[in-house]
């Protein structure tokens, strides 16, 4: 019965296009400004990172309460940080490694869970507050690095406390794990339905994004990413120490790179 509630989302939502704002927490967006990129739609689309640009997410908050349908994916926890060893102390996997977090998660370390149920009850409470129909894809942790146990419980333990989201499985360098919609970042990953695909880490001004979009047509959401939607502005600052205030041309900017490339719900308002 879960696997048909999931295929029967996932119909619905398939060939969704979206930009990939992961940044979208930090407290310096201009969230008014970033609502350019929905100019005219019916349905907002895109993505966020709880946690690492900071706990409160006000910006999310005012799209999720906005009257328009929405199709959001967030992933939960950072692994990329742990595996470039740059997590503030904020950062649930602070001081882990791989294996380390992994056999937390399987020997059922109350502490380190506790802080991961603090984040899921933060993004549950987000989700209550929203007015208009919600699609949620939930990813427990970004390019994860976990091994598949624990990728697994940690999947198991989201699916349990939001249980009216898709789960999301995003492994680093391994295969997904089977029963969950599967994502995979950058410009050409192997990847079969379902699925959902995001640039990040490769800057869309670098590739040929017409031919992405289509490569990536059967996947339910394809996300377009440049390294400012990270708020990257050169060498490495701390997410919470960066500046994500940008002047609202680069989101009409970003509409029309979604407008250009991809068809689906941007192709319909490229004039607005």
């Amino acid at each position: 019965m879960k696997l048909l509630i999931v295929l029967l989302a996932l119909m619905a939502t398939a060939q969704a296009q979206a930009p990939s704002y992961l940044s979208l927490c930090h407290p310096t967006t201009d969230c008014k400004a970033l609502k350019r990129t929905w100019r005219g739609q019916d349905t907002i689309i895109t993505g966020w990172l709880e946690q690492t640009f900071g706990s409160e997410c006000k910006c999310a908050d005012e799209l999720l309460q906005s009257p328009e349908a929405k199709i959001i994916r967030v992933h939960l926890i950072n692994s990329p940080c742990m595996r470039n060893g740059r997590c503030g102390k904020y950062e649930l996997l602070y001081g882990e490694t791989a294996s380390s977090a992994s056999k937390k998660v399987l020997r059922k370390n109350r502490q380190f869970l506790h802080k991961f149920d603090q984040v899921v009850r933060r993004f549950r409470n987000r989700l209550t507050r929203a007015t208009g129909s919600v699609q949620c894809y939930v990813s427990p942790c970004l390019e994860c690095d976990l091994n598949g146990k624990a990728r697994k419980h940690l999947a198991a333990r989201v699916s349990a406390m939001l249980p009216s989201c898709i789960i999301v499985d995003n492994p680093f360098g391994s295969a997904c794990l089977p029963g969950y919609v599967c994502e995979k970042h950058g410009a050409s990953p192997g990847i079969a339905a379902p699925c959902i695909i995001d640039l990040d880490g490769v800057d869309g001004t670098d590739i040929n994004v017409d031919k992405f979009a289509a490569r990536y047509r059967h996947c339910d959401i394809t996300f377009y990413w440049e390294h400012w939607m990270n708020c990257i502005r050169g060498s490495f600052v701390d997410p919470r120490k960066r500046d994500c205030k940008y002047d609202k041309s680069i989101y009409d900017y970003t509409k029309g790179i979604l407008c250009h490339s991809f068809s689906g719900p941007f192709s319909a308002t490229c004039s607005h």
